[in-house]
């Protein structure tokens, strides 16, 4: 690993604005297509995408048959659920809002990690960081919406389960070895397409909806496949092989931050002092709970 200059914060920028503009994008692809239908498209053209990358480097599909099962999992947590959870929680709760609810994930993972692992414990500073951004959480949810019953709370829900299902995901796939980076990944998005596909077919009406769908919205579902799910996924192939994963994760600062000013800027949602407060919140509690103690 190398010294993260110029250009590599150049490329996490961009990642960054990348997958912050993945929220808008849903936004504009679930005016004609169902959530299921949404999830199974960027899927299966990332699957393109990235398959083709990976022979491109001469790398070959596993077959050793615990190694698929694994990957089937991590498939099924890293993309076909949150794929379609992120899609139906947006229905009802705006992009920008949606974004914040994701960048819980460090907060989940510290939880998950003191239950499931033995030096991942929880200390002090993870506990205040997690408290602070607990309290963030519940300024985006909204006082009004904690008191409204589950049915206002569902979508918001959905959005948290989608960001634990990443965590799930991260700590699943530390089983799997002798896979390249690469071609797991394209792997991971097949099951994941295989996953999502039938059920789309079944539940909505795809194809129906694809030749009667309004420009905006085929083109949207065509940039979530081709850039946040596809283009992203190498840029962070790149940025953890060169840099570390620990610079990689800055990311998650830089997301909501993005996608709260693309929301406001292209679909005119309300900057709330909830909001900002909530994302500060949770941004600092991450932060502490990542220092050591």
């Amino acid at each position: 690993m190398t010294k993260p200059g110029l250009q590599a914060y150049i490329l996490l920028v961009i990642q960054s604005a990348i997958w912050g503009s993945s929220f808008q994008a849903i936004k504009f692809a679930l005016e004609d297509f169902g959530p299921i239908t949404i999830a199974a498209g960027r899927i299966l053209l990332a699957t393109i995408v990235l398959m083709l990358f990976a022979w491109s480097q001469g790398q070959r599909m596993p077959r050793h048959l615990p190694t698929l099962l694994r990957i089937i999992l991590v498939g099924f947590f890293s993309c076909a659920l949150p794929f379609f959870l992120i899609p139906w929680g947006e229905q009802s709760v705006d992009s920008g809002r949606a974004a914040i609810f994701m960048a819980t994930g460090p907060l989940i993972a510290i939880l998950l990690a003191h239950f499931t692992t033995q030096d991942e414990r929880l200390n002090r500073g993870k506990l205040i960081g997690f408290i602070i951004g607990f309290i963030g959480v519940i300024l985006v949810v909204g006082v009004h919406s904690l008191s409204s019953g589950v049915g206002q709370l569902m979508p918001q829900l959905a959005l948290m389960i989608a960001a634990t299902s990443y965590v799930v995901s991260g700590l699943l796939v530390r089983s799997i070895h002798g896979v390249k980076s690469a071609m797991l990944s394209a792997c991971v998005l097949l099951a994941g397409s295989v996953l999502t596909m039938p059920a789309a077919l079944l539940m909505e009406q795809p194809i129906t909806n694809l030749m009667s769908s309004h420009f905006s919205a085929l083109a949207a579902l065509i940039y979530l496949g081709l850039l946040p799910t596809g283009l992203a996924f190498l840029f962070r192939f790149y940025l953890i092989k060169q840099h570390g994963y620990t610079f990689l994760s800055q990311v998650g600062y830089l997301v909501p931050l993005f996608s709260v000013i693309f929301g406001a800027v292209l679909l005119d949602e309300q900057l709330t002092l909830s909001m900002i407060s909530g994302l500060a919140l949770i941004l600092s509690g991450i932060y502490i709970s990542g220092k050591k103690a």
